[in-house]
């Protein structure tokens, strides 16, 4: 997904600007505030990852407090033709006294602080979002209503920051969708990723079509199938495993029932019943394996992230071991694993459970 530039003179009070408008020139805005000495690439990268979910991004490097000079700035902010919409902070670390400045100001509608050193949630004049490894020395202020801390135990304080040796992906992650869900619902924009969900798969499973398929997504997405580690990453690798090994591979007869979906901020989560009947080679599910015309149902999970209005990447998850008893390619006699069987409790609650224990299950009392 491009992005555009934003022209904004600021002068000498601050550092390091970084601004993208987003692809339609217009959304509601965020002020991203790094200390000093922040790796100018991460920035970079940063400011083009928002503007993808929808925003104006302005990113600065700066520990200026002064009231003067954040009223000018928001000032510029507000004026920006790309505008449309209201604004959000986001800082990092030693940058949180500038963004607790910015909080008091009317138009910013939505503050979140990494690791802050301190917050002042008493005058903010909008929600506050603080994500902290010590979320403790915050908790005398957990009465506020417009406060909300994040926890992340067992990460240092400089958990977000890619290029510090306490980093933690998996911790920033859920803390940029926290982030994400924040300023969303404060002040949009909101996209319909159930629409753009079905159709990307109506492109896939009914259309068969790969640009299509494609064109649902951002320039450079990725698809995992976890059990089989099968993909791609990048645009290049997925077209060619989109193109060779995954749309046109599908046996005619593939089905996808829906038994559930979540849809978060920036996530989909769809529970469904996947079937097939394995009369060609399906390369991505069972790759090297010739036909053996067995009738195929697993249930299947498809966690499926976004960058505004376009796909990012699908982590795909089945139980590999049901398919290959399914298809003769294992005995599951003796094996804690079942076949169909398990798509057919998903659907019916009522099946009996514990089947698997045998006596284990049977020989205690009700």
């Amino acid at each position: 997904m491009s992005s555009k530039e934003i022209e904004l003179a600021l002068g000498a009070s601050y550092g390091a600007v970084t601004a993208r408008a987003p692809e339609d020139a217009h959304g509601p805005g965020i002020l991203v505030l790094y200390p000093k000495g922040y790796d100018q690439n991460i920035i970079i990268k940063n400011t083009t990852l928002y503007a993808a979910e929808g925003y104006n991004c302005i990113s600065l490097t700066t520990e200026n407090s002064d009231e003067d000079i954040i009223n000018s700035l928001i000032n510029k902010v507000t004026s920006l033709e790309s505008l449309v919409g209201q604004i959000a902070v986001i800082s990092f670390g030693q940058a949180a006294p500038v963004a607790i400045a910015m909080a008091k100001h009317s138009s910013i509608k939505c503050a979140v602080y990494y690791e802050p050193p301190h917050i002042d949630v008493a005058k903010s004049r909008c929600d506050v979002i603080v994500h902290s490894s010590t979320p403790e020395k915050f908790s005398h202020l957990e009465s506020h209503d417009n406060l909300k801390i994040f926890s992340y135990p067992d990460v240092s304080n400089d958990f977000f920051s890619p290029t510090s040796a306490g980093y933690n992906k998996p911790a920033t992650l859920i803390a940029y969708s926290r982030t994400l869900e924040a300023i969303r619902n404060k002040i949009g924009p909101i996209y319909d990723l159930t629409a753009l969900w079905e159709l990307h798969t109506q492109y896939e499973f009914g259309e068969r079509n790969v640009e299509a398929t494609m064109s649902t997504m951002v320039d450079e997405p990725y698809v995992n199938h976890i059990p089989t580690m099968t993909g791609g990453v990048g645009y290049k690798n997925l077209k060619k495993f989109y193109t060779n090994f995954f749309v046109n591979s599908n046996p005619p007869d593939t089905k996808l029932v829906p038994i559930s979906r979540t849809i978060g901020s920036d996530r989909l989560v769809d529970e469904m019943i996947f079937s097939f009947t394995h009369t060609c080679e399906v390369p991505w599910m069972l790759p090297n394996m010739e036909p053996t015309n067995k009738f195929v149902q697993v249930p299947l999970v498809a966690i499926v992230n976004f960058r505004g209005n376009k796909l990012y990447h699908e982590h795909i998850y089945w139980d590999q071991a049901s398919v290959l008893a399914q298809v003769g390619a294992i005995d599951p006699k003796d094996l804690p694993i079942v076949g169909s069987q398990a798509a057919e409790k998903l659907m019916d609650e009522g099946l009996p459970s514990n089947e698997l224990m045998g006596s284990a299950w049977t020989n205690i009392p009700e």
